[in-house]
């Protein structure tokens, strides 16, 4: 999984408080049956989590969470209007969320972070177990938090160390971004609890682009290092100048090194900044993506929203003239919402429904007519295969929306006629509303090369 961006992080120091609420509820005494963290109940803490966690007027009490780490997730809730604090609440059946609970075998591999007999009942043995923590070499745990853009009802949890010992230098809070670390040195056991909102936007530099960005800086010819760069890193290069990354971003894939702070570009790059894509751009001219590929390309909020406002007009044009990588991937978002939305997020051909494998594929490809590329009517929910096989000519859609398999295309790919077999002459499934326009069907068989 890729680097994403950072929208919002909670910190909660480990104290008694934190100890008792995800140490478990076996323990003989009433002071171990939380189920939930609190959190704060001032206006700025709840006006935030408002509106990043996409709460509605119809939800009064609290919104689902899923709870995730790298080998696992949980469910659970964003507990906001109770007679206690709001709070981050879990299934009471099921538990705390692992990577928040102790172990005995706690390593970079393991869920769990935090040394410690996660089993024990008796009240004094169990409070023991939160004082032997500095002298296992755990120094201070913290409990981390961290929401993503676009991901309004998930939250990515963490567990960090302070002044561990070598054994638990692998979870160091030093390994996150240092306004993070900012954020632990706030907390204390007597004020737990510490938040901030961040602004992350643009393209995470990845190993290849900082090994480009090395190499034009201390080469006296860019032209030299850019022709050796090659067609997929030197558009993403071209990708990053035009949108350097800033502001904090996380990997939910990695355990504690998931983080990134992107440093400003150098002044030297800055300055030469247009000139370098300018170059880029010369000698590695971006080919019209796919429709799937599209749906993978990094999204601007507001662009997005903007054609969603196209859309409920009628207006479907996207000029080429303001088709950056980004405005493609914000238009196939909102596009994309509308088709797959039509079609009951299932494949019309296959019924496919996880949304994974799901694509809002153009019938008139969006090289090929500026005006109808946010038309809902001009797209087919489709899974990938047929998607690709529909892009291709493999596959083919008549006016009464009857599937032709081009078998003379397909050949003797036997796997291949298993798949697609069973759906020649087969009816497409109709959307909601809005029907494929057989104009656009049209266009799209025309446009199809004969197999020779």
């Amino acid at each position: 999984m890729a680097m994403q961006h950072v929208e919002w992080v909670l910190v909660v120091y480990y104290g008694p408080e934190a100890h008792r609420a995800t140490y478990g509820r076996q323990v003989h005494s009433n002071r171990y049956t939380k189920d939930y963290i609190q959190l704060s109940r001032k206006k700025e803490f709840l006006d935030a989590v408002t509106r990043l966690f996409v709460i509605k007027g119809g939800e009064t009490a609290s919104v689902p969470l899923t709870y995730q780490w790298p080998t696992g997730n949980t469910s659970g809730a964003f507990v906001f209007n109770s007679s206690d604090r709001p709070h981050l609440k879990w299934e009471t059946g099921l538990d705390a969320p692992q990577v928040w609970k102790m172990s005995l075998a706690s390593s970079e591999t393991t869920s769990e972070t935090i040394p410690g007999d996660p089993s024990l009942l008796d009240f004094d043995a169990a409070e023991n177990e939160l004082a032997l923590l500095a002298s296992r070499g755990a120094g201070q745990p913290y409990l981390v938090a961290i929401k993503l853009r676009d991901q309004p009802r998930t939250l990515h949890l963490r567990a960090y160390l302070a002044d561990p010992s070598e054994e638990y230098a692998w979870a160091d809070i030093q390994l996150v971004p240092q306004n993070i670390q900012a954020l632990a040195k706030q907390t204390s056991q007597r004020s737990a609890l510490a938040w901030s909102v961040f602004e992350s936007g643009g393209v995470a530099p990845g190993a290849n682009i900082q090994d480009a960005l090395s190499q034009l800086l201390t080469s006296d010819n860019p032209a030299t290092v850019i022709d050796a760069l090659g067609g997929d890193k030197g558009r993403a290069l071209a990708n990053y100048l035009q949108h350097p990354g800033y502001g904090p971003f996380f990997d939910p894939a990695r355990n504690h090194d998931a983080w990134l702070l992107p440093l400003p570009l150098p002044e030297q790059i800055a300055e030469s900044v247009n000139d370098l894509v300018e170059m880029l751009e010369a000698r590695y001219p971006v080919s019209q993506p796919g429709d799937a590929v599209a749906e993978t390309f990094e999204v601007s909020a507001e662009e997005v929203d903007a054609f969603r406002r196209q859309i409920e007009q009628n207006n479907y044009d996207v000029a080429d003239s303001h088709a950056t990588v980004k405005t493609r991937g914000s238009a196939q978002k909102a596009f994309a919402d509308a088709v797959k939305s039509n079609y009951g997020f299932r494949c019309a051909i296959t019924s496919i429904k996880t949304k994974d494998f799901l694509v809002a594929s153009h019938i008139v490809p969006w090289s090929e007519d500026q005006t109808i590329r946010l038309d809902p009517s001009n797209g087919i929910c489709l899974s990938l295969l047929v998607d690709r096989a529909f892009e291709k000519g493999y596959l083919l859609i008549e006016d009464d929306l009857t599937i032709h398999i081009d078998w003379d295309r397909v050949g003797d790919d036997q796997a291949l006629r298993s798949l697609l077999g069973p759906y020649d002459g087969q009816k497409l499934n109709a959307p909601a509303e809005g029907d494929p326009k057989p104009d656009y069907l049209q266009r799209r068989r025309t446009m199809v090369v004969p197999t020779e």
